[in-house]
């Protein structure tokens, strides 16, 4: 990383984990649409990765992580169909599904490759989130190049921050079935409001709320797509704008393991 020249500049301001992000943080995106006038109409079947989940994942997103390894085979199959998928053929809901549905099963597959673990943290950062290992439609890439090359940079979706899931406590739970790109609107607003209706994401007390740092991370999202966090958040808590953020919640890095 290029630092700045200037001394002065490495000054924080007042608002230090504003700066920080910007050094540290995930990139800066601008959401928009590459897909909105794809004339693709191809579909995939999600069905191996939905039975997976659904033996293997309570209602709380808490993953039964030795049953999983006993169906290794199964989600290797479904990653290898992933692989060869014809990415440019499908439709702009079944391309947004297969990518949540990708980044979801690699890192099931990534928890199974290093067990035991406590923290998904506890793998080494080089064959974590930037290991580029996992094949789209012929495409080599890591979980960051999914997430913020694909999902960010070309869907206006702030939601799949909320689909996405790293294995951890603190992360907005993984859903106990896959996305499909014929339902995935519904699903993605049934999953997201579900998340805001949890403590572990969001908190209210009479002198304000707290909220997941998935906001204070991915701001710049939320703002693009409504103006502030808080005029998000209100699209899940009815009120929420004229609440003050009274903090952030802690963010539980532990295996999300049943």
């Amino acid at each position: 990383m290029r630092m700045p020249q200037n001394p002065k500049s490495l000054i924080p301001p007042p608002d230090t984990w504003r700066w920080l992000l910007r050094l540290f943080g995930p990139p800066r995106v601008t959401l928009r649409e590459a897909y909105a006038d794809d004339p693709g109409t191809g579909r995939f079947d999600h069905g191996a990765l939905d039975d997976l989940l659904r033996r293997c994942v309570d209602g709380e997103g808490f993953v039964d992580y030795a049953g999983l390894a006993r169906y290794a085979g199964l989600l290797d199959g479904y990653l290898s169909r992933i692989a060869a998928v014809d990415f440019a053929g499908l439709a702009r809901d079944e391309k947004l599904a297969l990518l949540i549905n990708t980044y979801n099963a690699a890192t099931l597959r990534l928890i199974l490759d290093h067990m035991p673990v406590a923290s998904i943290r506890d793998i080494p950062a080089r064959a974590r989130w930037k290991s580029r290992r996992w094949t789209v439609g012929g495409r080599t890439m890591s979980l960051a190049d999914i997430e913020n090359c694909e999902l960010r940079a070309k869907f206006n979706e702030p939601r799949i921050h909320f689909a996405i899931n790293c294995a951890s406590v603190g992360c907005p739970k993984l859903r106990n079935a896959a996305f499909t790109g014929a339902a995935i609107d519904a699903e993605l607003a049934a999953h997201t409001h579900d998340i805001h209706a949890g403590a572990r994401w969001l908190r209210m007390a009479p002198d304000g709320f707290e909220l997941t740092k998935i906001y204070r991370w991915y701001e710049g999202d939320f703002v693009q797509s409504a103006g502030t966090v808080a005029n998000y958040v209100s699209q899940y808590a009815p009120g929420i704008a004229q609440t003050p953020r009274r903090d952030w919640l802690p963010y539980d890095w532990s295996l999300n393991a049943a």
